[in-house]
């Protein structure tokens, strides 16, 4: 099984959707796919299950693995749920943090792709994501705000993989809700290829309504696709999809 984190210590850069939209389009290609949400807001979780059963994420910190299975949401398709306590998470221990590795290494054989939506903050659930990860790709927003802390979380990155987990691949940073008539953004992502380079990868996300639209109707994007926005969207969506993928098999 390998492991990707979609990460940033910044909320609101579109971690869930990519998240999701990953696990829509691994099992399409019909990769066995394991969600796995440690962000306690849920909404990973929510998009595919109202009221979820099984593992709950709290639990990868708490406890050695046991016989305590994902939900399965739907053949080929595993779910490790946010729950209230996972939030508690960052008073725990810091040897927690190794702990999810050892639950996810129990369900190896069970699937071909694990991701995990990580928290909005630097703590213990974020840290055990990487460490407990293959692959990691951070989505960023284009304002002043989500572009403090890159340097940190990059750093983050690294530390882990030199302390923690030498497999660990950083995919790059994935510019999101980009607004192409907006000379600000535009600058502001000149900037960020400037300054961190091939850390940046060479797609992008743009800001569409069709995105949020999409999720909220529990769908991927690039099905049922009405006009030229919705269109480009699905298109866009599916091809970052694809190529994170292509990097990871």
């Amino acid at each position: 099984m390998k492991t990707i984190a979609i990460a940033n210590q910044k909320g609101g850069v579109g971690k869930s959707t990519l998240a999701v939209h990953l696990v829509w389009y691994a099992e399409e290609i019909g990769k066995r796919v394991l969600l796995v949400d440690l962000d306690g807001q849920a909404n990973s979780t929510r998009t595919f299950v109202e009221k979820p059963t099984g593992l709950a994420a709290s639990t990868l910190f708490r406890s050695d693995p046991d016989d305590t299975m994902p939900e399965q949401v739907r053949d080929g398709f595993g779910l490790i749920h946010a729950d209230i306590g996972v939030n508690d998470v960052e008073g725990l221990e810091l040897d927690t943090i190794r702990m999810p590795t050892r639950w996810l290494d129990a369900f190896d054989s069970l699937f071909d792709l694990c991701v995990i939506d990580t928290p909005p903050n630097l703590g213990r659930r974020l840290l055990a994501a990487l460490i407990a990860s293959d692959f990691v790709v951070s989505p960023i927003a284009l304002n002043g705000y989500a572009l403090q802390g890159v340097e940190g979380l990059q750093r983050a990155i690294v530390t882990v993989k030199k302390t923690f987990n030498p497999r660990l691949r950083n995919l790059g940073i994935l510019p999101n809700l980009v607004n192409h008539r907006s000379t600000s953004q535009g600058r502001l992502l000149a900037q960020l290829r400037a300054t961190l380079g091939e850390r940046v990868l060479p797609m992008e996300l743009t800001a569409r309504v069709a995105v949020s639209d999409a999720i909220d109707g529990h769908h991927p994007v690039w099905t049922k696709r009405r006009g030229q926005s919705a269109w480009r969207a699905g298109h866009e969506m599916r091809s970052v999809c694809k190529e994170l993928l292509r990097r990871i098999f």
